[in-house]
């Protein structure tokens, strides 16, 4: 396994285990299915240096993008998108889950035009339907979307489903290298990666034979 900055990618991904924001166990996810892992990267925010390291690893990816704006999936793709725009002076658009019912009522906040460009950043992804979400709402103001970054792929299928649609998903870290760093520093024992991996197998075939 190469990376192009191992030492602060490999340490993001240990920093966020110590923090809890990797977890091993039995999880309980949306779609009611038992999990045994489980990534909670809402702990982020609760740690200023960890989010200033993020943002550095995510800008070895956008650095190499076209883009006018960054947009963070809600919830924890907000304040990743923040740090970016704070420490590289880029524009931030939110968008929101719903519109508001008083204020301005805008579902779409932000300083930007028609025909901008925006790059979507996020935490995982899964099966890609909450990145959809957020294209769709953009489009529908007239901004465009090329480009998907996320930090962790939870390889389920969702980055093809993405690029089936004609968007460019780029995954810093897939699952498979992220249980790799964390047993190459004896984090976790191969038992739990091989428990994770066939779980996560199943769960990718129930996900395609779904779509």
């Amino acid at each position: 396994m190469y990376f192009d900055e191992p030492t602060t990618k490999e340490k993001l991904i240990l920093n966020l285990h110590s923090v809890k924001g990797i977890k091993f166990g039995e999880f309980k996810l949306k779609s009611g299915i038992i999990s045994p892992y489980y990534f909670d990267l809402r702990s982020l925010v609760y740690y200023p240096s960890l989010l200033d390291l993020t943002a550095d690893v995510f800008w070895k990816e956008l650095q190499l993008l076209n883009f006018d704006v960054v947009v963070g999936v809600p919830y924890t793709g907000i304040p990743i998108a923040s740090a970016i725009g704070l420490k590289h002076n880029r524009p931030m658009v939110i968008v929101r889950k719903e519109a508001k019912d008083y204020g301005t009522k805008k579902l779409i906040e932000g300083d930007y035009h028609t025909g901008q460009k925006a790059v979507i950043v996020d935490d995982v992804i899964t099966n890609g339907e909450s990145k959809i979400e957020t294209i769709t709402k953009l489009e529908e103001v007239g901004l465009t979307v090329e480009d998907i970054v996320v930090l962790i792929d939870r390889e389920q299928g969702g980055i093809e489903l993405i690029r089936e649609k004609k968007y460019n998903c780029i995954a810093i870290f897939t699952l498979s290298q992220v249980f790799e760093i964390l047993l190459l520093h004896k984090r976790i024992s191969k038992e739990v990666v091989d428990s994770c991996m066939a779980f996560n197998k199943d769960s990718r075939n129930k996900l395609l034979e779904s779509n």
